[in-house]
């Protein structure tokens, strides 16, 4: 019949029951950790005796110490010696540490000399840099060198300050200077923007502009007054007379248009050319053309080659150059650069 725990007299059986069961498995264990309990005891409270026998007839002196006493005195002389080991070694790892610390700002103070001495070096280049910039931007128009370089800011709100070196709110040299080239460098920044616009302008002028060799050879007659070949008398001269290799590529010196290809007794086979900005550029006694009248040519185009057509004794290319109606002296606008 099953044990209902709600009544009274199965809750006595159940406790019963319950008392008698660790009384059946622990009490054996309990016996056994008593009667540990008790030879450990025993074996500790026994006593040894230590003597201290002097060399001279002196009393012997003896005393008698348990080996409790004794595991108590070895067990603190052991914790004692551990505690200081690990003292010894932080020590010991702390002094390392601070040593490498030291050493590392003493590294650092040399880089920061370094630094220093390269933020001067660098100031200075840019101030010797500066004339150049201020040069080119000279020579672009609307220009205002004075108020180039100028500085802004809030003035010094300690104008006399007791000592500087000291204040930390005093920036120092080499901060100002970053500041000062920063500054400065956005400005140039500006102005290389400026001048690279004044180049590109400048580049699309150039191109558009009579600025080679019509041909390789050398100038025999230059612009201006001087004797006639033919007469000797004084005569003004409109053009320049280059010598060359029969049959020599005669090269338009800018780009432009074929304006016309005439047959003159005295300058002989002759082309024009018309160019931007007003330019006109002739190549005269030519020996044959290559080109159209209204042709779009580029510079450096082949348009002719020299020969010894019209009123000349030699192979030449005459070369003139007007604007609007006035002829100008060709040699200034003549350079070696390539085509």
């Amino acid at each position: 019949m099953a044990i209902n725990p709600f009544k009274e007299t199965n809750l006595d059986d159940l406790q019963k029951g319950t008392r008698q069961f660790f009384i059946d498995h622990f009490s054996t264990t309990s016996d056994r950790l008593r009667e540990f309990w008790a030879r450990f005891k025993k074996k500790g409270n026994e006593r040894i005796t230590v003597m201290f026998i002097p060399h001279s007839e002196k009393k012997i002196i003896n005393f008698h110490i348990s080996i409790f006493a004794i595991s108590t005195i070895v067990g603190i002389v052991v914790t004692i010696v551990a505690i200081t080991s690990v003292l010894i070694i932080n020590h010991s790892s702390t002094v390392k540490e601070v040593s490498i610390l030291k050493k590392s700002g003493e590294d650092s103070e040399i880089q920061v000399k370094i630094y220093k001495a390269e933020i001067a070096k660098l100031y200075d280049i840019f101030q010797k840099f500066k004339p150049e910039i201020t040069y080119l931007y000279d020579l672009t128009p609307d220009s205002n060198i004075d108020s180039l370089w100028a500085k802004g800011g809030e003035p010094n709100p300690n104008p006399n300050p007791v000592n500087v070196e000291n204040d930390q709110n005093v920036p120092s040299d080499e901060l100002l200077s970053i500041q000062e080239i920063r500054q400065e460098l956005d400005t140039t920044k500006q102005i290389i923007g400026k001048i690279k616009s004044f180049l590109n302008y400048k580049k699309k002028l150039i191109e558009n502009t009579p600025s080679i060799w019509p041909v390789d050879g050398f100038v025999v007659s230059r612009f201006g007054y001087r004797n006639s070949p033919y007469t000797f008398e004084t005569e003004f001269h409109y053009g320049i007379d280059i010598e060359a290799f029969p049959g020599a590529e005669i090269r338009a010196t800018a780009p432009g248009n074929i304006r016309d290809i005439v047959w003159d007794p005295v300058l002989g086979l002759t082309v024009s050319v018309q160019h931007k900005y007003g330019f006109v550029t002739s190549y005269s006694h030519c020996q044959r053309v290559s080109v159209e009248p209204g042709q779009k040519i580029s510079k450096g185009e082949i348009i002719a080659f020299v020969g010894r057509t019209g009123k000349t004794t030699e192979y030449i290319c005459l070369y003139q150059i007007r604007i609007g109606t006035e002829y100008v002296d060709p040699m200034p606008y003549l350079n070696r650069i390539s085509r």
